[in-house]
């Protein structure tokens, strides 16, 4: 498995943090538009209530680690944070939940590992900004 995607990256949502423009910014220490670098080291590893676990009682209370385990998700709020992405990222965290149950972590780290590999250097490409922190590689956009 790529060490750079780690099952400790995944956050309760889905979201693989490993593939975020912050986490990314902060694990290649690259400043933010205002100076200062991210201090984003992932969702678990940060332990920070994020959007997703603030407005769950089954995850705040730790009765949950994930929304794969609940049989009521999504949620209104992951509804919408999921929509969100899948509209302006083309990524899906019920999806990634989905194959998480499907193919099990280090299926899922697999795929991941091949959809946001920089083609230039090997390392990863943000789901944010489509840019590799690593080497400067920016993925041209696809479509009409």
């Amino acid at each position: 498995m790529d060490p750079k995607f780690a099952p400790d990256l995944i956050a309760p949502c889905g979201m693989n943090c490993a593939i975020c423009k912050n986490y990314l910014s902060y694990t290649h220490g690259v400043p933010t538009k205002r100076g200062k670098v991210s201090h984003c080291k992932g969702c678990v590893p940060r332990a920070k209530n994020c959007y997703i676990k603030r407005g769950c009682p089954k995850l705040s209370k730790h009765q949950l680690k994930s929304c794969s385990q609940c049989d009521t998700a999504p949620c209104k709020n992951f509804a919408h944070l999921d929509k969100r992405y899948r509209e302006r990222y083309s990524m899906s965290m019920v999806e990634n939940l989905k194959t998480i149950n499907a193919k099990g972590m280090d299926g899922f780290l697999a795929e991941q590992t091949q959809k946001y590999r920089c083609p230039s250097c090997g390392g990863v490409v943000s789901v944010h900004d489509k840019k590799c922190y690593t080497c400067g590689y920016i993925e041209k956009k696809t479509g009409v």
